[in-house]
């Protein structure tokens, strides 16, 4: 039996701090949210978490729509566009395309995106794992993650990666790093029987 490493991504970062910190929790990825949310961040704040990540992880910038994706990916160098709208992007960097889990077999995602299942739109409500085993091709699931229930999301639903940001949060926007190591640390005792 061969293992690969699942790829991990914490969303909803909002400073430095929680940047090492995530860091250091040893994930794959950090997302900067660049739309209306409690987790929302500026050009300059988002500037800062690039500096402390870029070379040590992919940092994903978040976004309801392509046009302000495109004008801050300029700026920002993102190594990943996560989008929540069908809108096709023109940056010429990887996306990380949003659909809901209803609906997703039907869903048709263009050459070269990578699909995330998130039936919470960020209320971190779980999905139905058991029922994203049957899809083809990769993807990476969010909604409703935490560091308890992590390893059967991933032994269930044999994702490509998961996305968290509630299930490791002390308040939204803030990080708690105990509770990052700990969902680092299913997800791999998880992927060691897959």
């Amino acid at each position: 039996m061969t293992t690969r490493s699942t790829w991990i991504k914490v969303c909803g970062i909002t400073s430095t701090a929680d940047a090492e910190a995530t860091i250091r929790a040893g994930v794959s990825a950090i997302g900067v949210v660049m739309t209306k949310s409690p987790r929302e961040v500026t050009i300059e704040t988002a500037l800062s978490i690039a500096e402390v990540a870029r070379g040590r992880v992919e940092i994903v910038g978040v976004f309801r729509d392509a046009s302000a994706a495109n004008s801050a990916h300029v700026r920002l160098g993102f190594d990943l566009i996560q989008l929540h709208a069908p809108d096709p992007l023109d940056a010429s960097v990887p996306v990380l395309r949003a659909v809901p889990f209803e609906g997703l077999e039907a869903h048709v995602s263009p050459e070269g995106e990578l699909l995330i299942v998130d039936s919470s739109e960020g209320h971190g409500l779980a999905s139905d794992w058991a029922l994203l085993r049957e899809v083809s091709g990769s993807f990476v699931i969010a909604g409703g993650l935490t560091p308890e229930n992590v390893a059967e999301a991933v032994t269930t639903a044999r994702p490509f990666g998961v996305d968290v940001s509630t299930g490791v949060e002390i308040t939204p926007g803030w990080k708690d790093p105990g509770k990052m190591t700990r969902f680092v640390d299913a997800v791999r005792r998880a992927d060691a029987t897959r």
